[in-house]
């Protein structure tokens, strides 16, 4: 498991008065809950500790007045799927060859992204499976990465494929009004041995966020695209994806991933 420093925590944000509402109600229905006697002992205390926990992180709101440098930071874990689900990811890829897309970006930017990519309705099956183990690792990646829990609200998937001269330019996965609430990014590696590609790797740069402006610093990080490994990082990174090489140009010797998106 790969991991590197990282720094600051942001400030504390003073919500506005939608969100101060808000906060007000949730918590008079988990005081509700609380003092429930009908709800288990054990069920309260469970509550009361995610209660403290999240108290314990001012930085768990975001705001567009926040200033913050994030330094490149990773966790990548190695032999994520077990050989038959791994086996399963290949098979999805290569059976639905006919439905890769070729991919896009948000403003619609020419040069700026190079791939295809299968919707996720084209293996919703396997979306189940891989969500549950993504959700499951989460609470100790979040502590890693050093960032505040959260309550899900969405989980994002899809799965792409990189062939020669392919690429994604820098960005970052919180670029547009639909993607604000992308907490944490996770990109999971997988194609056909021996490796018919070279080149390919995830770069993360320190990251300077100013408000809604994002710039980025000296620092950065390279990530390997090791088959049957993971990588998560904070969506708020600027990243990019160096270009592959396929000699053979076949679609099946394609750097494949299955990658997504956790909301708050």
């Amino acid at each position: 498991m790969a991991q590197d420093c990282r720094r600051n925590d942001g400030n504390a944000i003073a919500p506005d008065h939608r969100l101060t509402g808000l906060v007000g109600q949730s918590l008079d229905v988990i005081e509700a809950a609380l003092n429930d006697p009908e709800l288990p002992p054990r069920d309260r205390a469970e509550m009361a500790l995610k209660v403290l926990e999240l108290a314990g992180h001012p930085s768990s709101l975001r705001s567009s007045g926040t200033s913050e440098i994030l330094y490149p930071n990773v966790v990548q874990i190695d032999n994520f799927l077990s050989p038959e689900e791994q086996e399963e990811t290949l098979e999805i890829a290569f059976a639905n060859r006919d439905q890769f897309l070729p991919s896009g970006v948000v403003k619609q930017e020419k040069g700026v992204r190079k791939s295809s990519v299968l919707l996720m309705k084209n293996f919703e099956k396997f979306y189940q499976k891989f969500r549950f183990k993504i959700l499951k690792f989460r609470p100790d990646i979040l502590e890693k990465l050093d960032l505040p829990p959260f309550l899900v609200s969405g989980l994002e998937m899809q799965m792409t494929a990189h062939n020669d001269g392919e690429y994604y330019r820098i960005h970052q996965d919180v670029d547009g009004d639909k993607m604000a609430n992308r907490v944490l990014s996770y990109v999971y590696y997988f194609y056909r041995e021996p490796k018919a590609f070279y080149g390919g790797e995830l770069r993360l740069y320190e990251t300077h966020i100013d408000g809604e402006k994002a710039g980025i610093g000296d620092r950065l990080k390279t990530v390997e695209p090791r088959h049957n490994s993971i990588v998560f990082f904070d969506s708020r990174f600027k990243h990019e994806v160096l270009p592959v090489y396929c000699p053979s140009r076949q679609f099946e010797d394609s750097r494949f991933t299955i990658n997504g998106w956790i909301h708050r």
